[in-house]
Order: structure tokens, then C-alpha cells, then sequence
């Protein structure tokens, strides 16, 4: 598979994430006593701050997917710029060969007549 293929899949693939959030989700427990139930909260850090919030039970597994989503594209955005990366060195260092090939000037650096 060429790099500009792999390019198009990824993309591919980074438009096919339809949910993503950010952050950590952790389970808090609440007080000491058993039958109180756990809740959930999702930290993340935006704009140089701390946000936390609070997670319905009913809704944790949405936010897990879509965290998992974001993980997803965070790995696929790393990929991409590692494939450009090299694709582009790969390009200069065919262009430098190339440029290697063309005549060099004379050794006295005199300019030659008209």
C-alpha cells in the first residue's frame, strides 16, 4: 500500500468516529455504607482548566464509546502525521539526489564565453 493510500484510509476511517469526548472517567463512591450507589464523573482538562462532570449510570456507556473514539482518533491523527512525515522526507531525499546529478561548475570558476 503506497503512502498516499494509506493517507486516504485513515481519513476514511477518521470520518466514520461519529462520537468522541474527551477526558477520564473514574467511578466515585459515595460515603461508606454498602447499598449506596457509585457515580461517575468525566475529567477533562480544557482551556487550561480542570472540568469535571457528573455521569449518570444510564449514560456511562455512551461515554465510554465515545472516549473510546476519541483514543481512536487521537491514534489515527498520529498515524497520519507519521506517514506524511516520512512520505515527505522520502520526497526530499529524492529531489536532493536529483539535484545531485546536474553538472557541477568548473574548478577555476572562471565563466565561460558567449
Amino acid at each position: 500500500m503506497t503512502p498516499l493510500q494509506r493517507r486516504q484510509e485513515i481519513l476514511q476511517e477518521m470520518n466514520t468516529l461519529t462520537c468522541m469526548e474527551r477526558g477520564k472517567l473514574c467511578v466515585q463512591a459515595r460515603g461508606r455504607g454498602r447499598g449506596r450507589p457509585s457515580f461517575y464523573k468525566l475529567q477533562c482538562w480544557q482551556h487550561g482548566q480542570n472540568h469535571t462532570r457528573y455521569v449518570p449510570a444510564a449514560e456511562v456507556a455512551a461515554v465510554q464509546e465515545a472516549l473510546a473514539g476519541h483514543a481512536r482518533f487521537q491514534a489515527l491523527a498520529e498515524e497520519f502525521v507519521e506517514v506524511t512525515v516520512n512520505q515527505t522526507r522520502r520526497e526530499r531525499a529524492t529531489d536532493a539526489k536529483k539535484n545531485s546529478r546536474k553538472s557541477k561548475p568548473s574548478a577555476t570558476g572562471k565563466p565561460k564565453p558567449c
